[in-house]
């Protein structure tokens, strides 16, 4: 089925919410993993190839997918060679419910050729490949529309890379306010805890090095997040994963780090209070400062803003507030 619009009758973006198993290949034959080479290319010689060949993707006894061997490793490897060991095992796809918006986003993001498709079982139902991007989706960008277009897929290359200073401050200084905005309600909370602060100095002295340490958790954990999200939409299952992952990681950095502050404190200040109550806020700013870093990129990605570009600024802002924020309660709490 083609993309293709009536004439005059101007494209439409919402043509990407087509299912992507509208556009689906039956691809190269599927190699099986117990399989040695040898085997492969006799499978392959047998059920014939189409003219586009990109990758071998390899199946178990079920059909599900298990990995892809290029076309070059395949002819290069040793015929004794199991499928198993010269796959490789991890292989982006796609499922049968995805849109052809979200195989766009995976052809331009990872630059693949072709793209295979699985049912909910992980069974490899077929291939989608770049042509349905190149010679399909681009007739959209006819007519004046190609900034919707690419809009809508969410590339913004061409407005950055190529906009004038004017522009490009104009892009990203909205993003850089959330730091401003962020450190302009430090310091209102900052002085409504005045009197804390002036009862105990030490208070003050950390300040800087606890914003210092959730800061840089939360870039660490953006920055984590930014290269491993989904191309296509997020799923709580991933979700659930990473959080669960970052978690258990971001508590043995707090304790660590909020130990290391509270025995500071206790040896050259000699105030056991203070000392509880800086190194218990190190820990949990830390622990969520690092769920910061996962959740604002995952958040921007579902409302189709750019993570790149938005979820830095967003998540020091967020993750600065939170832990002064703690940082003046928990003191306020010990110390009375």
């Amino acid at each position: 089925m083609s993309l293709h619009t009536p004439p005059g009758s101007g494209a439409s973006p919402e043509h990407l919410d087509r299912s992507v198993a509208e556009f689906l290949r039956p691809g190269p034959p599927p190699l099986l993993i117990d399989q040695n080479v040898g085997e492969a290319l006799e499978r392959i010689r047998s059920k014939g190839l189409e003219e586009r060949i990109f990758y071998f993707y390899v199946v178990d006894g079920e059909g599900k997918l298990s990995g892809v061997v290029p076309a070059r490793r395949l002819l290069t490897e040793p015929l004794e060679r199991r499928i198993g060991e010269v796959m490789v095992p991890r292989v982006l796809s796609l499922p049968e419910g995805a849109t052809l918006l979200e195989a766009c986003e995976c052809f331009i993001l990872h630059k693949f050729l072709a793209i295979p498709v699985v049912d909910g079982k992980k069974r490899l139902l077929g291939i989608v490949d770049v042509s349905i991007f190149t010679d399909e989706v681009m007739e959209l960008s006819t007519g004046g529309n190609n900034d919707q277009l690419f809009q809508t897929i969410g590339i913004h290359i061409q407005e950055l890379q190529h906009a004038s200073p004017v522009k490009a401050f104009r892009v990203r200084f909205p993003w850089l306010a959330a730091t401003v905005s962020g450190g302009v309600l430090c310091a209102v909370l900052a002085g409504l805890f005045e009197a804390t602060l002036q009862q105990k100095v030490v208070l003050a002295v950390f300040m800087a090095l606890v914003l210092g340490l959730g800061e840089a958790v939360a870039a660490q954990s953006l920055a984590l997040t930014v290269q491993s999200l989904p191309a296509t939409r997020v799923r709580w299952k991933w979700l659930r994963v990473k959080l669960l992952r970052e978690a258990v990681t971001a508590l043995l950095l707090g304790i660590m780090a909020g130990s290391a502050v509270a025995l500071m404190v206790g040896l050259f200040w000699r105030d056991l209070p203070a000392s509880l109550s800086i190194g218990g806020s190190v820990t949990v700013s830390v622990l969520v400062a690092a769920q910061l870093g996962i959740l604002v990129p995952v958040i921007l990605r579902i409302v189709h803003w750019d993570p790149k570009i938005a979820a830095g600024p967003i998540t020091l802002a967020a993750a600065d507030l939170f832990t002064v924020t703690c940082y003046l309660v928990t003191a306020k709490l010990v110390l009375g």
